[in-house]
């Protein structure tokens, strides 16, 4: 292999895959000292000229060993020259497997550059390269990346724990695959929780600024009461995990999670999630709730509980999530929930007797509940 007389140039007519060339200093540098590259990438930090020149230098090494196929991504200039839109490789992890990487220039992010690249350095990698299978990483956090691995067709395989190394730290991550014989299309529905406006309340995505008011409600003598064996963040350091880890949640359609923030102030009221969507029925979902401890008894989640209804049933041709059924389950003799779950339209439809743990080691009847999307209907 001859660098870069051999490398091969890939394009899908928008974008350009080539070899790296002294030219792309520049642009090496300004991605690599971008802030998002530095805090989910291994480059070093601080980044100097110097270490871009190296990194360029590098790219005829990796070719030549046949370990690392690494390209340079080109983007059109507009009515000017192609520049320098970021890099993509995939590394010879041997037997077959590959490990990609890519990084966008911040200049075009946003506009399916980095998508573009990975579907054409993988669909190259396995009929030029002969691979059966490319694994895809990223540190937890990391969603940009999990929406390109998402576009692309990667199969989520779960959450590592401390197993990416970063700059000499071992990182939490994600990790998906990716097989020749899959297709390049999202293997789910990306669930997002889109702004709902409702009575006094609004449903948004959970934020790192509503920590304290988060904490406050999860451990709160009535939630631990009730939902003190479940293993919502309790801490600091927990709550902030599960603030990078439901974007997995999200990509994989498993779960959909909103804060409950008030209509005038914003600040955090509460959380309700809808999960188990691909665990459950067809077209099913179960419902949760919870309410910091000042909002209690003032409707909010009663109105809470309806935007969501609102939006599992709506169409999907509107934003909705198009689904037929809805379950609640709660402890028997939990007033509050029970109360919530009649009030807005479900019917019990059972009793597990003697199988709802509570906080304080006692053992409780769950009620279930259900509400079709035809009664719901009727009611609205």
């Amino acid at each position: 292999m001859r660098f870069p007389d051999d490398v091969p140039v890939l394009s899908d007519g928008r974008i350009t895959l080539r070899a790296h060339a002294p030219v792309d200093l520049e642009g090496v540098y300004e991605q690599c000292t971008d802030p998002l590259t530095q805090r989910f990438t291994t480059v070093p930090v601080p980044y100097s000229r110097h270490d871009a020149a190296q990194f360029l230098t590098s790219r005829a090494a990796a070719w030549e060993s046949d370990n690392r196929w690494a390209f340079a991504i080109e983007t059109p200039g507009g009515s000017g020259p192609a520049r320098f839109g970021g890099s993509v490789s995939v590394s010879n992890a041997g037997a077959g497997i590959g490990v990609i990487a890519f990084g966008a220039h911040p200049d075009v992010r946003g506009r399916g550059v980095s998508t573009a690249a990975v579907q054409l350095v993988s669909s190259w990698a396995f009929t030029a390269r002969g691979l059966h299978g490319i694994v895809w990483e990223a540190i937890e956090g990391d969603v940009a990346s999990l929406r390109v691995a998402w576009k692309t067709g990667f199969t989520f395989e779960g959450p590592t724990r401390s197993f990416v190394l970063q700059r000499g730290e071992a990182r939490s991550g994600w990790r998906g695959t990716l097989l020749a014989s899959d297709d390049t299309q999202p293997k789910s529905r990306w669930l997002d929780p889109l702004s709902l406006v409702g009575p006094g309340v609004r449903l948004r995505e959970l934020r790192l600024e509503d920590e304290d008011r988060y904490l406050e409600t999860v451990n709160d003598r009535e939630s631990m009461r009730w939902l003190g064996t479940i293993p919502f963040p309790r801490d600091s350091a927990a709550f902030r995990r599960q603030h990078a880890r439901r974007w997995l949640e999200s990509a994989t359609g498993s779960s959909l999670e909103w804060a409950i923030a008030d209509g005038g102030d914003d600040r955090y009221l509460g959380t309700v999630n809808l999960f188990g969507f691909q665990s459950l029925d067809y077209k099913s979902a179960e419902v949760g709730y919870r309410t910091h401890p000042d909002t209690r008894g003032r409707g909010v989640g009663k109105a809470s509980l309806r935007l969501a209804l609102g939006h599992a049933f709506g169409s999907e041709d509107d934003a909705g999530l198009g689904l037929e059924r809805v379950s609640l389950n709660a402890g028997a003799g939990n007033l509050g929930s029970l109360g919530l779950a009649r009030t807005c339209g479900f019917t019990e439809t059972g009793r597990d007797r003697r199988c709802y743990d509570l906080d304080d080691g006692s053992v409780v009847d769950l009620i279930r509940f259900d509400l079709l999307k035809s009664e719901y209907d009727a009611r609205h």
